[in-house]
């Protein structure tokens, strides 16, 4: 046996085998290539079999950064302190990570197959059903507010965020964090800034009360007594008496016009609706701005939300007529998941920078809207010109069902 075949077995080279079929086709060889050509194709392939073995190398360290980085990412998921679920097309929990366990207060293995909109409050459920139907038709990432019960009856305020499906998937990720403690924070501040507003608004009612009793009664008084001086003169000063007593007249009517603008009674004994309609009327009077207003019905809310509401759209329809350089306005209000919207609209210049429309008095009305929980939007009118400034505001009965 030749030295060559007595070498031990196992895996064998590329040189090896090339050496072998070179021995067992030697023949063939000696007249296909020449012994130059041979060692040039065994030389090759020693490098074809370098670069294999560096690609291979190169392949397993691939794959252990990508382990790594699966083992990472795993890890991370796991300690996240926000929760962490994964939802099929029903809806039911197919993943979550440590925090949504904790969150929900059930053992892994039994949130597993339960559906979320078992968690959701009843009040909350059609608005947990027109996010799901949000997110499904959009990629978009989306953020918003649920409530939940949980198996000990008490009730935790999740702020929900989502990226939107990935692209083919019909599996819906969500990221949950609890803001019970932040949400309940942001209620106390609202109901202080209603009760500042109440407060103000309390100031207001009694100076309107005392313009109208006590300086409409002088006025009154002043007005009897100018009659019977006319009377006792026999006509020698009626001349001048009529005039004086036309002046009082119209200091009353404007008098009368200043306590209603102060505090309108519509707005406290009636409503919203009804306080925008006279303000409509007394716009027309005072500054030629015809408002038309559209609402269905008087809208039912909190005393501190109907007057701050109304206050916007006087100063909103105010600047109208100011800056807008027309003399038509559009008010329209409505109710809305999850509150009251209102919309003051007009065809005028727009929100320019030379216009003056965007004052401290907007910043002032952003803040005291901001105050009730509620959003200030500034956009152009439904026809692509204008102005429309969007007011929404939560629905403080709403709000206070859920404290």
């Amino acid at each position: 046996m030749s030295a060559r075949t007595r070498k031990p077995t196992g895996p064998r080279s590329l040189r090896d085998l090339a050496e072998s079929r070179l021995e067992g086709a030697a023949g063939i060889a000696d007249e296909a290539l020449s012994s130059d050509e041979i060692r040039r194709a065994m030389h090759e392939l020693e490098v074809h079999q370098v670069e294999l073995e560096i690609q291979n190398e190169q392949l397993v360290s691939a794959q252990l950064a990508s382990q790594e980085s699966e083992d990472r990412y795993r890890r991370l998921y796991e300690s996240a302190p926000v929760g962490f679920l994964t939802l099929d097309p029903e809806g039911a929990i197919t993943e979550a990570n440590r925090f949504a366990a904790l969150l929900l207060q059930l053992p892994h293995e039994r949130l597993l197959g339960l559906t979320l909109s078992s968690f959701i409050t009843e009040r909350d459920q059609d608005r947990w059903y027109f996010a799901r139907r949000s997110l499904a038709q959009s990629n978009e990432r989306q953020s918003f507010d649920l409530t939940i019960r949980l198996e000990d009856g008490s009730e935790l305020d999740l702020q929900v965020a989502s990226s939107g499906r990935s692209m083919g998937s019909a599996t819906l990720s969500l990221a949950v964090l609890d803001v019970t403690e932040l949400r309940a924070t942001e209620r106390a501040l609202r109901r202080a800034a209603g009760e500042a507003a109440l407060t103000e608004e309390r100031e207001r009612r009694k100076l309107a009360s005392d313009l109208h009793d006590e300086s409409g009664q002088l006025l009154s008084l002043a007005t009897v007594k100018l009659q019977a001086l006319a009377e006792a003169t026999m006509g020698e000063w009626s001349v001048d008496i009529e005039e004086v007593t036309g002046i009082l007249a119209q200091v009353r009517s404007q008098l009368t016009s200043l306590t209603f603008q102060l505090s309108p009674p519509l707005l406290h004994d009636v409503g919203l609706v009804s306080a925008t309609r006279w303000l409509a009327e007394d716009l027309k009077r005072r500054y030629d701005l015809a408002v038309e207003i559209a609402a269905e019905q008087e809208i039912v809310t909190d005393e501190a939300t109907r007057v701050t509401v109304f206050r916007a759209i006087r100063e909103l329809l105010i600047n109208t007529s100011k800056h807008s350089g027309i003399d038509e306005a559009r008010v329209r209000i409505s109710r809305e998941e999850p509150g009251l919207v209102i919309a003051v609209e007009d065809d005028g210049v727009g929100f320019t920078r030379d216009s003056g429309r965007g004052g401290f008095g907007l910043m002032a009305l952003r803040e005291r809207i901001d105050q009730l929980g509620g959003t200030l939007a500034f956009g152009p009118g439904s026809g692509g010109g204008g102005s429309c400034v969007t007011i929404r505001v939560p629905d403080p009965i709403r709000e206070r069902g859920s404290a």
